[in-house]
């Protein structure tokens, strides 16, 4: 008998025809020849085959490898949770021909008949239930055929079964195959490969690149995944990447190509797909350094001073050359061809480029993504919400003139949905063919046939069920393995000229699925930015409108555009929709609809616009307030709002500058709460005993209360002050008042009150002010408050409700018909599982393992009844809503009570374990409501000693501070404030805390937003937001519970 050596060990060669195997090069290294060995001493010996490694470490394409070399026939199946048995099987199908019942083998029966090599590609993604019907296969090396006539197959010679998986760890979803499944296989793990290999490897399959620019990327690719393992990078993105031999394949691949720029291409490959600017600076750096040092890389490479500043204000021309039928964009190139027909061509291009102009700003991506279409590779476009990466999708398939499939994706779809089924014949006879099925194509299988461009949208929304399943799709197989009643035994591949696109939105929590990092290295993935800068979308505009430059209504693309990006950033920065759980979003979606509503509406519209935008026709100016009102305003709830949102509309078309109407909205945002109502009208205040002169800072004692303390020096000298005139007085002579927060140099105690006007922003009270206490019991608090804590409490209910988990399952016995199923039962594909038991299981223990810390700032400088009553509905409302669903939450406030500068208090409301009941809520109000009278201190000093009251049993832990976090002394500017040491240390502290794992919300009061500079999670509250506290802090602790815990433990 014929054989083969491969590693020095002889295998027989027993096929002639071994049929379709992906074209597979492996550099024999050490590592590979010894990977090699591990497989082929127990594949030799018919043992079943187990290989466990890394994503891209070559587990797949070590069989291919094996296969090619001895010529012997592969079949691969991707395993999900969507397998059944008779996906591997077989099932009965009707023939063409006789019409009759036969038997078609499922890709396991037909390699055990054929004596191939079966690939179970990430078997452990299968329901180990499934996986026990295979035991015969295990360990007698036969299959009886349950689902046919009964019949066993024997393993013909030459047969292997050989699975792969990831490893557990590190991978999302995966977990290990059973001990009771694991134990008949020989398991084997594929070793990584040293540096150095990797290197060799490279230089194996690109000989054009110099060796130093290969030991360079390599050691880059290394020192960028170390910081995705040390989670120094990509932290806050919740999503997993990883860097391995693909990603060093695809840059060696570019880096080759003479046409290239190699720092960009490096850019499109690491830097590209993460979202923030500090992992791409901290990218920027890890690469400079690989390529720097004695090697010649760098000169070679001859990267930018900056990778990231490289792109800011670049320029990337576009050509068309309509006679070669070519497309250059920047430096990529390509090629449609013109198939003969040049003005068809011209009308393509014309079309594309009007249907998604590629302005300034959009052109730097899309000349990344051109890149990865000009050779060959699978993208991965990833955006914001309010962001369209499928349009760039769309552009590159008008571009290149291909048919473009879109395959939505969606939770709970099944397999056969996207690549198949059976359905009734197209045109069956009534009587005779009544019951008569054919095989259909799916919209994905369609599409591979045609060698279509492909648009997966959804990704984040379908589960590995179905996303694991285009495994195959997606590496170098680039092949569809069809089911069984298919009838057809060899893949369906994907043509050369075909390109695969995904398309996904940020993931924001953690309970929401996403995509694994072994499913996210098969592509290039590109970060998709939002246009926001003026000149870009007033290209859009122009496109969008029509509109020449040589026409007046030009000067209508300014408002257009200046009231988009006005909307856009207030509604972010929630000066509108604050009292909403969740901020509006506005983009290019809105301003398309605005310009489209306006274009159409032109048409009807007679005259011309004068170059002054003041005469504008009066019928213009009414088209685009209707188009603003359709495309944004109508969206806004508050009715005042949207009065104002549309007289800032009208201020733009009338020529009034945005930097004017920014400031006037910002002042007007701070006034917009001041409104009487019938609660302030009823505030006890008398002003003959309260009053007294702003700037003196002196308290004349007309009610019951503390002797004062004269003349007690102090040392103050950013705020001026010397003495200390009293126990409310406590910045000196210097006070001037300023609604109670002690601004130094500006205003001094709570008693700094000089009209009744401002006092009117206070709630009702029982006690006099200089007791620094809220005078109300919790009954008049409950009474008063009772709507807003209702209404919190709905939106905060909602956001944590259980999630439902839909369970797909097919029994032969039932009350609903699955017609699927049903169809394949009549025609002898299917067995007798028709009927749909689909069960909905709601998910009651997936908060276990959360707990929430809330610490206030409870000095006196920030004893303002503005923030102290809206902390105080805040953080009762968080309480009764984690009360009800059971989750653990702790509060305490801090504060130096004795004013002596020797002490820190931590009262502690409720520990984290106590249970909240009747005594407890009324410790917690009446903790909070009163003692407001002691000294600020610096957070630093107790974020640890915070940090440590959490259960042992805690997973996700998260901490709330609230305080104006300006330290026990506020410095007389925001810069003195920021660069202060106490903020420095703070900084830092913060940092260590969040190493340690637990999730930090800094929530800021006042007006100085220092807590946006110090946390790596921040919430702002200032006058002009400070009523929706409650809300704003519940949407953000759901946010951050949503994100940051995931009950099943990867």
């Amino acid at each position: 008998m014929k054989s083969v050596e491969i590693a020095g060990i002889s295998l027989p060669l027993l096929h002639e025809d071994p049929g379709w195997i992906p074209e597979t090069r492996l550099i024999l290294t050490p590592t590979t020849e010894r990977n090699l060995r591990k497989v082929l001493h127990p594949l030799s010996h018919g043992y079943n085959v187990l290989l466990v490694g890394d994503a891209g470490v070559g587990k797949n394409a070590l069989i291919y490898y094996i296969n090619q070399v001895r010529r012997h026939p592969t079949i691969r199946y991707s395993f999900n949770e969507d397998t059944l048995p008779e996906d591997l099987v077989g099932a009965y199908r009707i023939d063409p021909v006789t019409h009759t019942f036969i038997w078609s083998d499922g890709p396991l029966a037909h390699a055990m008949r054929s004596g191939a090599t079966f690939v179970a590609d990430e078997m452990n993604l299968s329901p180990p239930e499934v996986l026990k019907r295979f035991y015969s296969v295990f360990t007698d090396r036969e299959l009886q055929l349950l689902e046919g006539d009964s019949s066993v197959i024997p393993a013909a010679p030459g047969f292997n079964f050989v699975a792969t998986q990831n490893p557990a760890e590190g991978f999302e979803g995966r977990k290990n195959l059973p001990r009771e499944i694991q134990k008949y296989f020989a398991t084997v793990y594929v070793d990584a490969y040293p540096h150095a290999e990797l290197a060799h490897i490279l230089s194996g399959l690109h000989p054009g690149l110099p060796e130093d620019v290969v030991v360079s990327i390599v050691q880059m690719n290394a020192a960028i995944e170390r910081l995705v393992i040390d989670r120094n990078i990509a932290g806050r993105d919740l999503e997993r990447y990883h860097f391995n031999i693909r990603n060093l394949t695809r840059l060696a691949r570019r880096l080759e190509d003479k046409t290239g720029i190699p720092g960009l291409e490096i850019a499109d490959i690491y830097l590209r797909p993460f979202r923030s600017t500090e992992d791409r600076r901290a990218i920027d750096e890890v690469i400079r350094s690989a390529v720097t040092g004695e090697s010649g890389a760098a000169e070679l490479l001859d990267l930018p001073e900056s990778l990231i500043e490289s792109d800011v204000d670049r320029e990337v021309p576009m050509h068309v050359d309509s006679r070669a039928g070519r497309i250059d964009l920047g430096r990529s190139c390509l090629t449609p061809g013109t198939d003969g027909n040049e003005v068809a061509f011209r009308e393509r291009i014309n079309q594309t480029l009007s249907d998604y102009p590629p302005v300034a700003s959009t052109r730097i991506i899309l000349e990344a993504v051109a890149r990865s279409v000009q050779l060959g590779e699978n993208i991965l476009l990833e955006s914001e919400a309010d962001v369209e990466p499928e349009e760039i999708v769309h552009f590159f398939a008008g571009v290149m003139g291909k048919r473009l499939s879109v395959i939505t994706l969606s939770r709970g779809m099944h397999t056969g949905d996207v690549l198949g089924g059976l359905k009734p014949r197209a045109h069956a006879r009534a009587t005779e063919d009544r019951d008569a099925v054919e095989w259909v194509d799916g919209p994905l299988t369609t599409a591979v046939r045609r060698g279509d461009y492909i648009l997966l949208k959804g990704l984040e929304a379908a589960g590995p069920e179905l996303v694991e399943k285009l495994n195959m799709l997606l590496d170098d197989a680039r092949a569809l393995l069809l089911p069984p009643e298919s009838g057809e035994t060899d893949p369906v591949r994907l043509q050369p000229d075909a390109r695969i696109f995904g398309v996904k939105f940020f993931r924001l929590q953690r309970s929401t699925p996403s995509v694994s990092r072994a499913f996210r290295n098969r592509f290039s993935a590109f970060v998709v930015p939002a246009v926001v800068d003026n000149d870009s979308l007033g290209e859009y505009v122009e496109h969008a409108l029509g509109v020449s430059d040589s026409d007046n209504l030009a000067d209508v693309i300014g408002p257009l555009v200046n009231f988009h990006l006005f909307i856009r950033e207030r509604s972010q920065k929630r000066e509108i929709g604050s009292g909403n759980l969740q901020p509006y979003q506005f983009g290019l979606t809105n301003l398309r609809r605005f310009c489209e509503h306006i274009r159409l509406g032109l048409h009807g519209l007679r005259g011309e616009a004068a170059a002054n935008r003041e005469n504008l026709p009066e019928d213009l100016r009414r088209l685009v307030l209707e188009a603003g009102g359709i495309a944004y305003i109508h969206e806004i709830s508050d009715g005042r709002e949207r009065e104002r949102v549309e007289q800032t509309l009208l201020n733009l078309l009338a020529g009034v500058p945005l930097e004017r109407l920014l400031a006037e909205y910002e002042i007007h945002s701070k006034k917009k709460l001041i409104q009487t109502s019938s609660v302030k009208r009823q505030i006890w205040w008398d002003q003959e005993q309260h009053w007294r002169e702003a700037h003196t800072g002196v308290f004349k004692r007309k009610l019951e209360g503390q002797a004062l303390k004269k003349g007690v020096n102090i040392n103050t000298p950013e705020t001026g002050g010397k003495t200390k005139e009293g126990p409310d007085a406590w910045y000196g002579s210097d006070t001037q008042g300023n609604k109670g927060q002690g601004e130094p140099g500006a205003g001094g105690g709570s008693w700094g009150y000089r009209t009744e006007e401002l006092y009117r922003e206070f709630l009702k009270k029982r006690r006099a002010l200089w007791e620094y206490n809220i005078g109300v019991t919790l009954e008049d608090f409950k009474e008063t408050f009772a709507a807003e804590i209702e209404r919190v409490r709905i939106d905060f209910d909602r956001l944590l409700d259980p999630q439902v988990d839909i369970t797909r399952r097919y029994m032969p016995r039932g009350s609903r018909v699955d017609a699927r199923r049903f169809l394949a039962y009549l025609s002898g594909r299917g067995d007798g599982r028709v009927f749909d038991r689909t069960t909905v299981t709601v998910e009651d223990d997936r908060l276990k393992g959360v707990e929430i810390l809330f610490a206030v700032n409870k000095g006196r400088r920030i004893f303002n009844f503005e923030y102290s009553i809206a902390t105080l509905v805040a953080i009762m409302s968080c309480a009764i809503i984690l009360e009800s669903h059971e989750l653990p939450f702790g509060v305490a406030g801090y504060s130096d009570l004795s004013n002596m500068k020797q002490n820190i208090d931590v009262i502690w409301m409720k520990n984290v374990l106590d249970q909240f009941d009747a005594r407890r809520e009324e410790d917690l109000f009446y903790g909070l409501a009163r003692d407001w009278h002691g000294d600020t201190v610096a957070e630093f000093q107790i974020l640890d000693e915070l940090a440590g009251a959490f259960s042992a049993d805690a997973r996700t832990r998260i901490m709330v501070v609230v305080s104006d976090f300006r330290g026990s002394r506020g410095k007389v500017t925001f810069e003195k404030d920021l660069n202060s040491e106490e903020t420095a240390r703070l900084r830092q502290s913060a940092e260590d805390i969040s190493k340690r794992g637990i999730v930090l919300l800094g929530v800021g009061v006042g007006a100085r937003a220092i807590s946006d500079h110090v946390f790596p999670e921040s919430l702002q509250v200032g006058g002009e937001n400070f009523a929706n506290l409650p809300a704003l802090l519940a949407g953000r602790v759901t946010e951050l519970v949503h994100r940051h815990h995931n009950a099943a433990v990867l």
